[in-house]
């Protein structure tokens, strides 16, 4: 697998080249520059959406798209549901992930840049891992990431609030340097 490092320096989305965009952790917000100006410059913007068709990470990208770009709207076939496919739950993914590979391959053969949009990190649990594997030895592939260790932590903490074992609120800073006494607000 091949993961480009690149300078700080900003640049233009490349012709032909494959982006898995980390979005971060839901809010338009707290998307990163980078990410903000590859997902405006892109040709075509990605995205993933159960059947339902809602996809978190189209709206939290929704603020940086621009009139013209293409979307591709990529359906999982299944999500929690049982399957009927003939190789279960896993061949009907290998299947799905298989036909959105040769979707986005059509882009960028055409000299088209692909954003693939990824809730949270592209490299930690992400659909776009399964699109890299299947397009990074034919394309140009770039990831902007982000900090999954914090995504961890903040699933640990809904976690054990939905299960009654602990609270979903952030902890508490350090008291101010010489007040040990002090709390926080």
């Amino acid at each position: 697998m091949r993961l480009r490092a690149r300078s700080n320096e900003l640049r233009t989305a490349c012709d032909r080249e494959l982006w898995g965009v980390g979005i971060g952790p839901g809010d338009p917000e707290l998307v990163t520059v980078k990410a903000a100006r590859v997902i405006a410059e892109a040709d075509v913007v990605a995205f993933h959406s159960a059947r339902h068709g809602k996809s978190i990470s189209r709206g939290v990208a929704a603020p940086y798209l621009r009139e013209g770009q293409i979307e591709e709207h990529l359906v999982y076939p299944v999500t929690t549901e049982t399957v009927d496919h003939p190789g279960g739950y896993h061949g009907a993914m290998d299947e799905f992930y298989e036909e959105a590979s040769q979707r986005l391959a059509a882009h960028l053969e055409a000299g088209r840049s692909v954003a693939l949009l990824a809730a949270g990190d592209p490299l930690f649990y992400s659909s776009y891992m399964h699109m890299h594997k299947r397009l990074a030895q034919r394309f140009d592939a770039e990831v902007i990431s982000r900090g999954h260790v914090d995504q961890r932590r903040l699933g640990r903490t809904r976690d054990a609030a939905r299960r009654g074992r602990g609270n979903s609120h952030c902890p508490p800073r350090d008291p101010p340097a010489g007040r040990a006494d002090a709390t926080s607000p």
